[in-house]
């Protein structure tokens, strides 16, 4: 795993050598967990996540008030090599910003994201659940750049459950590369996840991801150590 964790690094870091210097864009997200933030009044976000099994998960997020997020995603799996592509529900998500937060007072955000991983079709659901209905809140703390966030959310409402998530992110490049990490699926014992990566501005608006995710297990029933690209394309409308 930490041979992995220096390749991620080094193809980072070589990136960020190679790129001009540019201006950070919203992080409304980091791995799997999200952030306080949301996206500006009138801007969109589109995202390729490819990760097992020959996947990818589209994503397009909207700011379509200065409050409020909408976006929507779709897995498909299995799109290379020879077994059937399988073709997942679209997942509906809504960010809504309470508060942005100050020196004082953190931000605050709730929403609902539907997007799982791995969709089953026998089962018609996603093996790994998305968030469901969640709240978060953070703030920046300790030096500038270094950015925390915590919430906790409900995705079985059939086995009701709180489960919690932690995030964090610092700035190691300013306006150029920044560092993940984050535990997941905390309270739901060995399903729990932590997750890694870094997050590398090409231009202002294009970005890319290395990501390691659920670092501490092999167990390949479970998905394993997961190595995920994520492409990421922010502008105006």
């Amino acid at each position: 795993m930490f041979k992995k964790f220096l390749i991620i690094s080094f193809c980072a870091v070589c990136l960020c050598l190679f790129s001009n210097k540019v201006f950070a864009a919203n992080v409304t997200y980091l791995v799997d967990t999200p952030t306080h933030s949301i996206l500006d009044y009138g801007s969109y976000d589109l995202q390729f996540r490819i990760f097992s099994g020959g996947s990818v998960t589209s994503k397009l997020g909207f700011g379509i008030f200065k409050p409020l997020n909408i976006g929507v995603s779709w897995e498909l799996s299995n799109i290379i090599g020879t077994e059937d592509v399988v073709v997942a529900v679209p997942a509906l998500q809504i960010k809504f910003s309470i508060y942005g937060g100050d020196e004082n007072i953190p931000g605050f955000a709730i929403g609902y994201d539907g997007q799982g991983f791995f969709y089953d079709e026998h089962d018609a659901d996603f093996r790994q659940k998305g968030k469901g209905v969640y709240f978060v809140f953070g703030r920046e703390l300790f030096l500038p750049g270094w950015e925390f966030d915590a919430g906790a959310n409900i995705n079985d409402f059939k086995d009701v459950g709180v489960i919690g998530f932690v995030g964090s992110s610092y700035m190691i490049i300013d306006e150029a590369l920044m560092a993940m990490l984050e535990c997941d699926n905390i309270g739901k014992g060995r399903d729990t996840r932590l997750n890694c990566g870094f997050r590398v501005w090409i231009t202002e608006n294009f970005d890319i991801d290395f990501i390691l995710r659920q670092m501490l297990t092999g167990d390949k029933e479970r998905f394993g150590c997961e190595r995920i690209l994520k492409i990421s394309y922010q502008g105006r409308f």
